[in-house]
């Protein structure tokens, strides 16, 4: 009877195993949220906007630069705070932010839902859309209270709207 137990359980530990490890490569990814999210703990803040981060994918970068183009110095709703404190003033000290979920939702892409506290102890949830471009993991979207359609929806809309109007 041990025999045909001890082969019996083999297959169901490794299914087990595989099922408890973490979707993708979560150290991969939490090196792109520190890239984005890091800059936020000193006070100087990210070089430019949060869009001028190396962060994002080549399709995301691609729109961010006709964007700005379209914009060109202009104020707009987008370029109005930080995207990812969702904030336009932060306390560097006390900056958080915390990779609460990461799962996979299609080969190659991923979707991970950050909780952010700019520093005044009140958190806002965010949800990134990471691709895999190569060996990193760039993101292809943010979605967030202030961009609740993602920042590329966003875009696209102020790309049909005058600048300064």
């Amino acid at each position: 009877m041990n025999r045909l137990s001890k082969p019996a359980a083999v297959p169901i530990l490794a299914a087990l195993l595989v099922a408890a490890a973490p979707v993708g490569p979560a150290g991969a990814v939490d090196v792109t949220l520190k890239r984005a999210y890091g800059s936020y703990r000193s006070e100087s803040g990210p070089p430019g906007g949060d869009w001028d981060q190396p962060v994002f994918t080549a399709a995301t970068s691609r729109l961010i630069r006709q964007w700005k183009r379209h914009n060109g110095e202009e104020l707009t709703g987008l370029s109005s705070y930080g995207w990812f404190c969702e904030c336009q003033d932060w306390q560097a000290s006390k900056f958080r932010y915390r990779r609460d979920s990461l799962r996979q939702i299609a080969p190659g892409k991923v979707e991970v839902k950050v909780s952010v506290d700019p520093g005044f102890g009140d958190y806002v949830q965010q949800r990134l859309i990471l691709v895999r471009e190569g060996k990193r993991w760039l993101i292809d979207d943010l979605f967030s209270q202030s961009a609740p359609s993602g920042v590329k929806a966003e875009m696209r809309q102020e790309l049909t709207e005058v600048p300064g109007q």
